[in-house]
């Protein structure tokens, strides 16, 4: 890699590993669907060449997409491997086509919002270099956005025909309680905590099926259970929140 590739690296780089979520790890991601299971594992098996390639996970804000990216840089960080995240939505980043020349040599390359780049001559024409080359090198791409590669504004040929490598994974909320109480409690236990099924129940019950707006709930309460010094019983909880 030359000298101005590790720039530029650097540039992108040093703020992201800051900013990777506490919580973002494989542990708490609850997946209903088979499909998601099996890619979650193959993901957690990084010197197997045969899952080796490029995975694109979609779906509506709040399914976990960035999670799921973030989790993998922190389990191969873990791994003592090299990984990258950029969240190529963020226009306060440096983020040019050419920041992507030479990252097949890394152990997993994730690019969030990949929208925010297709249909731009350029950008594709490094995505598609990226994934053709990652995959040679036995490394893997992960990427995410919202809508299905079909519904992808390409102008190149050259993503056009490296699109058919990429392993779509659609993400759906998730709708089934008892996964949301897995997620609940998944969280909770990663931060530190325990948190009963009893209290779980209550707070859905008291809010609503979105996980996003679940997990607020559970920080403020953390916060307040560390503030107070006391364990999150159903009458802490429903005194924290009639307040």
């Amino acid at each position: 890699m030359n000298d101005s590739m590790s720039t530029n690296s650097m540039l992108v780089q040093l703020p992201l590993k800051i900013n990777l979520r506490n919580d973002a790890s494989f542990s708490t991601f609850v997946a209903e669907q088979e499909l998601i299971a099996q890619t979650l594992s193959s993901l957690q098996q990084p010197d197997k060449p045969q899952y080796a390639g490029c995975y694109y996970f979609f779906g509506p804000d709040g399914v976990g997409k960035t999670h799921l990216l973030q989790a993998a840089c922190r389990f191969y960080s873990l791994k003592q491997m090299q990984s990258v995240f950029f969240p190529l939505m963020d226009k306060g980043l440096p983020l040019i086509p050419d920041v992507l020349t030479g990252l097949e040599v890394t152990d997993l390359v994730c690019l969030d919002g990949v929208e925010a780049i297709i249909g731009h001559e350029a950008w594709e024409k490094s995505l598609a270099s990226l994934i053709a080359k990652s995959k040679v090198q036995g490394h893997r791409v992960l990427l995410a956005g919202q809508m299905p590669i079909a519904d992808w504004p390409m102008v190149t040929d050259a993503l056009r025909s490296e699109v058919f490598s990429i392993m779509p994974i659609p993400l759906t909320p998730i709708k089934d309680k008892d996964s949301l109480v897995l997620a609940l409690q998944r969280h909770a236990l990663n931060r530190g905590f325990d948190v009963s099924i009893e209290v779980v129940n209550f707070i859905i019950k008291r809010f609503s099926l979105d996980l996003q707006e679940l997990l607020a709930v559970l920080e403020v309460l953390e916060q307040a259970s560390l503030a107070e010094k006391r364990r999150l019983t159903l009458p802490f909880v429903k005194d924290v929140l009639a307040r």
